[in-house]
């Protein structure tokens, strides 16, 4: 609700009529309702929910201070009777979540609009999380903790990929997940080279290392982990590369803290790994936020203008990957306080703790 009245402030500052919401995300952001195929009218006086006949006792439910409207026709000619019938003559539109076929039906059905595209007003507000979000993002993680160690001991030679990554989805379910935050990685031996390499029916070998990338969604919340496991143990190599990724990991969350540039945090790590002669061996950002969505903001890579803020929400998860023989990377997320992060996940990492 926050969100919501910032929201009809700025259309009454900015002398704009409606600002139309088509993502799904933000529209449950901004209203807590828990269908889908809908979309969000905000006007500085009233706001309404779009849907089809198949959710409306559920939006009537979720949300009874906002007036729902049942689709008749199509879903935007429903939208453009409002729009009509309340004479918005300026309207703000998401750009990034509005397909060409709908602002398209939009000018067709509307006359003397003027449509103004927005791009990421509401995700603005989603970066800084509040005590409800963190609430669940944090049982978001230890759902998927519990269900990591759970699985640990099934990390066995002759094991598949497959088989391992559907004990880990059964888990997260049974210790109270709704889902997989995503796909879940289980890459074994020369495989974890690919940071994001699809599960395959290949067994777990002896010596093998085995990268594990996994995340729990709870009331719509998720997290997202990262852990390698040594088979047996490890080889001087892959002890040497690990350590390199943990202590690049350590300095990156070490350089964590409001009004700090978010490129500093990645380059924290980045130039330590490159100064160990890697730097052709990570290639992608060192985080990104999460929340309502796996990935959103902040960025945290090297191009990344954002500035750290209080209560913000990433991963950090710098990794090292040699096409060939295989790959490491340790992520955990942090949430930005006054005086730098709390690390929210606690799975352990230390060399000691990772070979079976």
């Amino acid at each position: 609700m926050r969100c919501l009245e910032k929201l009809k402030k700025k259309l009454k500052e900015e002398n704009v009529g409606g600002l139309l919401i088509t993502n799904e995300t933000n529209v449950h952001y901004i209203t807590n309702f828990t269908g889908s195929e809908s979309v969000l009218l905000i006007t500085p006086d009233s706001d309404y929910l779009f849907t089809d006949f198949r959710y409306v006792e559920q939006a009537q439910q979720d949300i009874p201070w906002i007036k729902i409207v049942e689709k008749k026709v199509s879903l935007i000619k429903t939208i453009c009777g409002k729009i009509k019938r309340l004479k918005i003559k300026k309207l703000y539109i998401e750009s990034l979540h509005l397909t060409f076929d709908q602002y398209d039906e939009i000018t067709k059905n509307t006359s003397g609009i003027h449509i103004v595209p927005t791009k990421g007003i509401i995700e603005g507000y989603r970066k800084r999380k509040t005590r409800d979000e963190l609430e669940k993002i944090q049982t978001a993680i230890n759902i998927a903790e519990k269900a990591y160690y759970k699985i640990r001991k099934k990390i066995l030679t002759g094991v598949s990929e497959k088989k391992l990554a559907d004990f880990l989805e059964f888990e997260i379910r049974n210790q109270g997940g709704e889902k997989s935050s995503f796909e879940i990685i289980c890459a074994a031996g020369p495989r974890a080279s690919q940071p994001h390499a699809r599960v395959t029916a290949r067994t777990i070998d002896k010596k093998d290392a085995v990268l594990i990338d996994w995340g729990a969604c709870f009331r719509f919340y998720n997290s997202d982990l990262t852990r390698i496991s040594f088979v047996d143990k490890i080889s001087t190599e892959f002890k040497t590369i690990y350590q390199i990724v943990l202590d690049a990991q350590r300095f990156a969350i070490d350089s964590v803290r409001p009004g700090r540039m978010a490129k500093e945090v990645d380059y924290a790590a980045r130039n330590y790994i490159a100064k160990k002669g890697f730097s052709k061996c990570f290639g992608h950002g060192v985080g990104h936020g999460i929340g309502l969505e796996v990935h959103e903001g902040p960025t945290i890579n090297k191009r990344s203008k954002e500035i750290l803020e209080e209560d913000m929400v990433f991963t950090i998860e710098p990794g090292i990957y040699i096409p060939g023989v295989g790959g490491v990377r340790i992520e955990d997320m942090v949430l930005v306080n006054s005086g730098g992060c709390n690390v929210l996940s606690s799975v352990p990492k230390e060399l000691k703790d990772i070979i079976l």
